[in-house]
């Protein structure tokens, strides 16, 4: 009997269709915009788009190099044929270092005690350590402060082995406020940080504090370099402004429903009979539930014929149910996420219902359910 080949999508409930033309045209754009360098950003899977994917259209597109959390993740962008450079943001036990400086990828200089690591690494391989540093200029998170750069950087330079390729650092407030203080109080401690890093004769080829928010409204945070994740991804990068017109959104979540039937008035809808159906009313069932990253709140809604649906009662692990005005029969379209006819449900709609973050909405959605590159 022949064996038979299948791919996850083949019996996935729903499908993601990520648009990679859409994701072309956001590089050219950012690269064209910018005027530099453009550093993008496909951690987390590229946001749960897919990084593989992403990374290959955007390596096409003339993007310069690419930014990764994990070592694994830069590792699975290596085997899949990316050639530009990866920058790792964290990469801290000696394994992970050993590993990153093997593959010749970049590692953010996170804390004075990761020198010795390095050094040793790079003399295991005999591999020079890629370094860029980060600083910490109010973020919390990671980095030196500005004034510990020149003695490690001294450090790093007398190892002969160590090589600070470039120097970055992450704004807090940015994509909130663009006119916020403390925006300009970072820029400072940025630019402090460069002139100290000079000053012991360390000219970085790199230096980058823009992420997508201040890419575009912020053009004197561009220096060198900037990193972009959620523009090349089509996703509105401000969260004081509507989706600007230069972007194209990627990213549509379909499903279809999979049962159909009415039921009477008073009858109750899911776990704790938490909602109770006002009259006689037919009700669907999509098979996407909180397993499939479709979150657990109360006031979710989906798409059919280009009309919006209530979702009721409580969202369970695999699937949901919808209240339809209609008999609609199995096997009828439903939208999650995108648009249907003249109606749209928009990442910044899941965003605000979900009370989260942009990214934590695709981010969230999960690997079983398809991703479908048009």
């Amino acid at each position: 009997m022949e064996k038979q080949n299948f791919t996850e999508s083949n019996f996935s409930s729903s499908s993601l269709e990520i648009d990679l033309k859409a994701i072309r045209q956001n590089c050219h754009y950012c690269i064209e915009a910018t005027g530099v360098p453009v550093m993008a950003v496909v951690k987390a899977n590229a946001y749960g788009y897919g990084a593989v994917e992403v990374a290959h259209a955007a390596e096409e597109s003339g993007i310069d190099s690419f930014a990764v959390a994990r070592v694994q993740e830069g590792l699975i962008l290596l085997e899949n044929g990316i050639k530009k450079d990866i920058l790792v943001f964290n990469a801290f036990t000696r394994d992970e270092i050993d590993i990153a400086v093997k593959n010749r990828f970049i590692l953010s200089f996170n804390h004075t005690e990761m020198l010795s690591k390095f050094e040793h690494s790079s003399r295991k391989f005999h591999i020079p350590a890629r370094i860029h540093l980060k600083v910490d200029t109010g973020m919390g998170r990671f980095g030196v402060f500005p004034e510990e750069i020149p003695a490690m950087a001294e450090k790093a330079a007398a190892t002969g082995c160590v090589r600070i390729e470039g120097i970055y650092s992450h704004y807090s407030n940015i994509d909130d406020d663009p006119n916020s203080p403390f925006n300009e109080i970072q820029k400072e401690r940025f630019e402090k940080a460069i002139e100290l890093l000079r000053s012991v004769n360390i000219f970085p080829a790199r230096i980058h504090c823009s992420n997508s928010a201040a890419a575009f409204n912020k053009p004197s945070t561009r220096y060198n370099m900037v990193r972009i994740g959620s523009a090349l991804l089509g996703v509105n990068p401000f969260y004081y402004e509507p989706f600007p017109a230069f972007l194209h959104r990627a990213l549509q979540w379909k499903t279809h429903l999979v049962s159909v039937r009415k039921f009477p008035a008073g009858y109750g809808i899911s776990y704790g009979q938490h909602f109770h159906l006002p009259e006689d009313s037919w009700v669907g069932v999509i098979p996407v539930g909180y397993g499939d990253g479709f979150r657990r709140v109360s006031n979710n809604t989906v798409l059919i014929r280009g009309k919006t649906i209530p979702v009721i009662g409580s969202v369970c692990t695999d699937a949901s149910m919808v209240l339809l005005p209609e008999f609609f029969p199995i096997g009828e379209e439903v939208v999650l996420l995108g648009r249907q006819g003249s109606e749209s449900i928009e990442i910044e709609d899941l965003a605000e219902r979900w009370r989260t973050t942009r990214a934590d909405v695709t981010c969230g959605i999960t690997n079983r359910v398809g991703r479908i590159y048009l």
